[in-house]
């Protein structure tokens, strides 16, 4: 049976101007109800989400997936189970709401970014109960909108898709009534025009030497029956030596996948060079979309589905980017969306969002920032769809290794009018950031170029804004930190930047092994795991009374900071510090103000794994701090050359005509 949301809304038999009833097909005469009745049957629903569950794991990701705080108070495992991917079983006299991240339909994306105006939920159910839907407005304000009792039957909600500019989303409880009550499945549809043609997208995924990770995406991948529905090939860059197709377990998810799966060797180009071999086999194939896997994330399968339909129904080509869920907190959200702030070359969240949104403390229902529609700039591509057309008009990757490429491609493609949308209910679990930090890595070079490359080509602001000056801060913080290796990846960076975009090709095979043999030549780069072998701390007598507090004002940093600066490239450094380090500091509290008064420390390393013994060094500090100076005029003078020369540039290094002549030269070893 079919529920209207609006009961008040006219009946469509009331508008029937026919003169007379048609015959119908048996031969008989139809009344305007039975009329009315055969064209609903007769359009063309398609299934845009199914109502998902989690396969493992329940505990750590329920909060994705099931509520129990709208309803009794029942905590997970005492309201229902988890019958399988697409059902659960409400106990007796329980309460469960589908208002969640992977459940409730994203309605206000769907209202600004397609021409679908009406959607509708059909449930299968079992035993007795009551399904209710319910409506949010962008405040998170819910509103009850109709309810149905249900006895073992398939119940349809039609429901309009007009409201929801500001923000919204649609979902449903389930009440069990004295008994047990089964929902055996659900889904969300839409009305496909006549000419509408389902699109099929290459997944492509890149990885370096991870390979237990990949095997995993390509097993999620394979076994779900919807996703090759709108599968059309596998394709798996591997640039590292350690193998994904020599797993355990590979040859039967190869088999699953048949000849959709491809394999392919190459050197290691980072990422821009993985996906870009992914986006170069999507156009040489039949394919509406590429959409982009990282090695290392986990998947729900269902989200695909989901923004494949959606970038069929899509008014424009549309980049359709997932959220990046944390692997190691699986109920936390690290972004669904993320904006670029051309001022200083740099990303913050979407809207009033914050990163890191915990689903298990704060759920959906209960957060109205997250009702509202968030626009995006741009998507990681830890799982990013995008459509072939886009990538024959404005070309594939950066040639730039990794960071940044993922920003700067939507940037580029939003100024050929094609939008990114970060669709709720999209997402993939990801390795957080929290225990890297990359300027005590080699990949605070690529982060730092790509970062002012970016800027060059997409920021229309004078001189860059903010950025020559935000990067010569950032090269004074380091150097108080006594991170001289990460300074000199920064200069490395801009000096590559002046060399202009069409060294960029030419610099991805070799450049990575060159800026990790450069940053090996400074002593904070060293990490050592076995903490006996260094020498015992030895206070110095600033240390012993405790050292410098944090500022608490802006005018006591500067104040701070002009001590800092002033002993640092006046004083020598203490002889004894040489000897023995002065302090240990842990990685989540190693900021600038914490150095100020030592010529030495034990820095832990993020990961836990060993420490590394910084020193200062007053010849270097002097160096790179003139030398600092020096590349950051000539960044400010030369902006407006450098973007002119980068714009021109970049079409053709982008181009899949260059990709392929590089992917050419590698694999020969020319």
């Amino acid at each position: 049976m079919s529920t209207s949301a609006d009961a008040s809304a006219p009946t469509s038999t009331s508008t029937c101007t026919w003169p007379s009833a048609p015959p119908c097909r048996c031969g008989t005469t139809t009344s305007p109800e039975e009329r009315d009745t055969m064209v609903e049957n007769e359009k063309n629903y398609v299934t845009v989400n199914h109502t998902v569950f989690p396969a493992e794991g329940v505990a750590e990701v329920s909060a994705l997936y099931v509520d129990t705080g709208s309803g009794d108070g029942s905590q997970p495992g005492e309201a229902y189970e988890i019958v399988n991917r697409r059902s659960i079983k409400v106990y007796a006299h329980r309460r469960v709401s589908l208002s969640t991240f992977f459940n409730a339909f994203p309605a206000s994306d769907w209202q600004h970014s397609t021409t679908v105006r009406s959607v509708r939920l059909v449930a299968t159910v079992e035993g007795r109960g009551l399904i209710s839907v319910y409506k949010s407005s962008a405040r998170g304000r819910a509103s009850a909108l109709a309810s149905k009792t249900f006895t073992d039957e398939t119940v349809e909600f039609d429901l309009p898709v007009t409201s929801f500019i500001d923000g919204g989303f649609y979902w449903f409880d389930i009440a069990a009534g004295s008994s047990d009550a089964t929902l055996v499945s659900a889904e969300w549809q839409v009305v496909a025009p006549e000419d509408w043609t389902p699109g099929k997208a290459t997944v492509g995924i890149t990885t370096f030497n991870r390979p237990s990770y990949c095997l995993n995406q390509i097993i999620a991948v394979g076994q779900n029956e919807h996703v090759h529905e709108v599968l059309d090939r596998v394709v798996v860059v591997d640039q590292g030596t350690d193998l994904v197709s020599d797993q355990p377990g590979f040859a039967e998810a190869a088999a699953r996948l048949g000849d959709k799966l491809a394999i392919i060797r190459q050197p290691n180009l980072g990422g821009s060079g993985g996906f870009s071999r992914a986006m170069l086999e999507s156009l040489d194939g039949d394919s509406e979309y590429v959409l982009l896997l990282d090695d290392d994330a986990i998947s729900e399968p269902e989200a695909i589905v989901r923004a494949v339909r959606f970038a069929d129904f899509a008014t424009v080509p549309t980049i359709v980017g997932g959220g990046m869920l944390h692997l190691d907190d699986r109920s936390v959200l690290y972004t669904q969306g993320e904006l670029w702030d051309q001022r200083k070359s740099w990303m913050r969240p979407s809207g009033e969002s914050e990163y890191d949104h915990d689903f298990a403390e704060e759920p959906l229902r209960s957060t109205p920032e997250l009702h509202r529609h968030l626009g995006a700039d741009f998507n990681g591509w830890w799982m990013c769809l995008i459509p072939t057309r886009v990538l024959r008009e404005i070309g594939l990757s950066l040639p730039v290794f990794l960071k940044f490429d993922d920003i700067e491609f939507s940037l580029r493609a939003r100024e050929h009018g094609y939008p990114t949308v970060c669709l709720p209910g999209v997402a993939v679990w990801h390795m957080a950031w929290h225990d890297k930090d990359p300027t005590r890595t080699w990949e605070e070079y690529f982060i730092h170029r790509n970062r002012v490359v970016t800027g060059l080509l997409h920021s229309h602001v004078r001189s860059g804004g903010y950025l020559p000056l935000h990067s010569f801060l950032g090269d004074i913080k380091l150097l108080f930190m006594l991170q001289y290796s990460a300074v000199r990846l920064r200069h490395e960076a801009l000096r590559d930047v002046f060399r202009g975009p069409a060294q960029l090709p030419e610099l991805l095979p070799s450049k990575q092994g060159e800026i990790r043999e450069l940053r090996t030549r400074y002593i904070d780069s060293k990490v050592v795991e076995d903490f006996a072998t260094l020498p015992p701390v030895r206070r110095s007598s600033v240390a012993l009374l405790g050292g410098v507090s944090k500022p608490t004002n802006p005018v006591a940093a500067i104040l701070l900071a002009a001590r800092v600066g002033a002993r640092q490239l006046l004083i020598k450094q203490a002889p004894g510090s040489r000897r023995n380090p002065e302090r240990i500091i842990s990685a989540q509290d190693i900021t600038w103000w914490r150095f100020a008064d030592i010529d030495s420390a034990l820095v832990t390393s993020p990961d836990g794994i060993g420490v590394a013994w910084y020193q200062r060094d007053r010849a270097t500090m002097h160096r790179f701090l003139w030398r600092s100076i020096r590349l950051h005029l000539r960044l400010a003078r030369q902006w407006k050359h450098l973007a002119s020369e980068y714009a021109e540039g970049a079409p053709r290094i982008t181009s899949p005509a260059r990709w392929r002549q590089l992917f050419d030269a590698v694999q020969s070893g020319d």
